[in-house]
This record gives structure tokens, sequence and C-alpha cells, in this order.
């Protein structure tokens, strides 16, 4: 009678022991993970706990408004928050959440967040011509506040669900044309792409958008993501990173929930220092759920330049919320 081999957990495929000691990365000040999800002030300890242990400092975080302030008043300086919307109604109601912006203005928050991925779009009946969205996005302005944005989704996504109706979800290229409309309008004010501008698989065009639009900078977050599309084309994503050194900041896309402890936080963390600071390659720990079992992503280190990791990791981030008046180096 065989026994079957116990499940592996979908955060740990090749048996890492995250518990093992992780240098801090090689640079002057706090490391700044600039996006991240802490969706509950119970989630905070463990969260810090575990990303002290591999070198995370402070961190610009998504949340609801009404956990937000519980962390700040338990936490003082170590998050900076982004303004999102109450996600929990089932419909966009415009004056909530012009109220939650002005809410998370009066705790320090300096970003608000437009979430138009082809899904929410469709679900929540918004774009970026929508004129409530488009009177947000001035009113958020106006008020001195970074304009941030998640448009596309994986190519993958595109390939596969999205084109399936093509009616209902649209297609990348109508997306990303509205996303330069938008751009267009704010030319002359920061604005931060998620994801790598939410297209990490076409380094070319987001060469083309950070050309176009010098207040334009990108994020590096995602895990499961970015790993297998940054991997892909290594070298060419290497490069084009240390092109636009000044322009990209460092992210997790971290997400905490009250099942995902020590193990499952590591895991995000550990994957993004293996594949920013070193020569790694060998599998990726974390199941990639848009590809077979026997086909997973191998990850491939750039091992960045430390005078780009410090850029990423630290300067980019300091420099970005110092346009709008806010200080935020922080302290370890």
């Amino acid at each position: 009678m065989s026994v079957e081999a116990p499940k592996l957990p979908d955060y740990n495929q090749i048996g890492v022991d995250y518990r093992l000691p992780m240098p801090r990365p090689k640079i002057h000040g706090p490391v700044i993970d600039a996006h991240n999800h802490l969706l509950a002030a119970r989630h905070a300890s463990g969260w810090i706990e575990t990303a002290k242990r591999y070198g995370m400092d402070l961190f610009w975080t998504m949340g609801p408004l009404e956990e937000m302030i519980v962390v700040q008043r338990e936490y003082p300086g170590k998050f900076h928050f982004i303004a999102v919307p109450n996600w929990r109604l089932p419909a966009l109601d415009y004056d909530d959440w012009s109220r939650r912006i002005e809410g998370f203005y009066n705790i320090g928050s300096r970003i608000v967040k437009f979430h138009m991925a082809p899904g929410t779009m469709t679900s929540r009946g918004v774009n970026f011509e929508t004129p409530q969205i488009r009177k947000m996005m001035s009113e958020a302005r106006a008020r001195g506040m970074i304009l941030m944005s998640h448009v596309g989704d994986p190519e993958l996504w595109y390939r596969g669900k999205y084109a399936g109706d093509v009616s209902k979800y649209g297609t990348r290229d109508r997306h990303y044309e509205s996303w330069e409309a938008a751009l267009t309008e704010h030319k002359d004010w920061p604005w931060l792409g998620a994801h790598l501008g939410g297209n990490p698989e076409d380094l070319g065009r987001l060469q083309y958008l950070l050309d176009k639009f010098p207040n334009l900078y990108l994020d590096n977050s995602a895990t499961r993501w970015i790993v297998r599309e940054i991997s892909a084309r290594r070298d060419q994503a290497r490069d084009f990173i240390i092109r636009n050194q000044d322009r990209i900041l460092y992210g997790s896309d971290q997400v905490s929930e009250d099942t995902r402890g020590f193990d499952f936080l590591a895991s995000r963390w550990w994957c993004h220092r293996k594949l920013w600071e070193t020569a790694y390659i060998g599998q990726t720990p974390i199941l990639d759920p848009d590809l077979p079992k026997e086909s997973q992503p191998i990850l491939r280190g750039l091992a960045l330049p430390d005078d780009v990791l410090q850029k990423l990791y630290h300067d980019n981030a300091v420099k970005l919320l110092r346009r709008v008046g806010v200080e935020f180096p922080g302290e370890i």
C-alpha cells in the first residue's frame, strides 16, 4: 500500500526554510516596501515581525480606513497610507469614497489609488473616462495627493479568461489608450503605476510611457506575476530597470489575512529579494496557478547593482513623497 506524499503548501513548493537568516539589503536607510495590503490592524504585529526578518522596515500600505487609523496609532511612523475605496460595498459609492479620501488625507495619506483592472472596471462599471472618476482625480490632485493606478493584468489573463468576452472586458490596447489619456490630462503631476505599469510582458510599452510622461513612476510589485515575467526576460528586464533606476519603486504586493502566517508572508519577501538582489536561478517556491504544475516558472535573479537597489528600496520612495511635501525616510 503506497502512502501519498504530504501536499506541499502553495507558498513553499520546494522546501525553503524561510526561518534561515537573510542579511539585510546593502543600502543606507530603511527599506521601504511601497506597495502592499495590510488589511487589518490585528495582522500588523506578525507582519512587522516577518518583515524585519527579511529586511523590510517601512511600508506604503492599503487597507480599510477604519483599520488604518488603528495601525497609525499603534505603529506610528511605520506606515504611509494609500487611500482606497470601501471595497466591501456592493457598488462603488462616490460620496463614501470622497469622504474616505478626506479621512485618509487627515491621517497623513498623500496617495490615492484608482483600481482600473479589467475585472474591477467590469464589476464596478467604471473606467478612466467615468466623469466621477475624473472629478475625484482632480480633487485628489488639488489636495496635493499622488495619483496611483492599477491598469492591466497578466497577459495570460488577456489571452485566457478575458479573451472569451472582449465586449465585456475590453482589450489591453484599449485600456492603455484610456490610461494614456488620463496621464496626458495630469502630465505635470506625479503618478505611480502599479505592477510595472501592469504590463511587465511589454517593456517597450513601459519605456514609451516613461519617455512620454516624465512624472510617471512605476512600482515593481506583485510576486507570482513579476517573478514569472521578469525572469522570462531577465536580461532585458535588468537593462530596463537600470535605465529607469530613478523612476521605479520597490513593492511586494503582500496581502495580509487571518490565515497567512510567517511562512506565507516570508515567501513573498524571499522571492523579491532573490529576484532583485541575487543571481539565484531555480524554481520559484510559490505555486503559480496560471501555469501547469509541471511547467512552473524558474526564478532568474537580476543581481542589480548596489546603487540601483539603493534607489529602488529607499531613495525613490522618499523623493516621490517629498514631491508632495511629505518626509518619509523614517527610522529602523
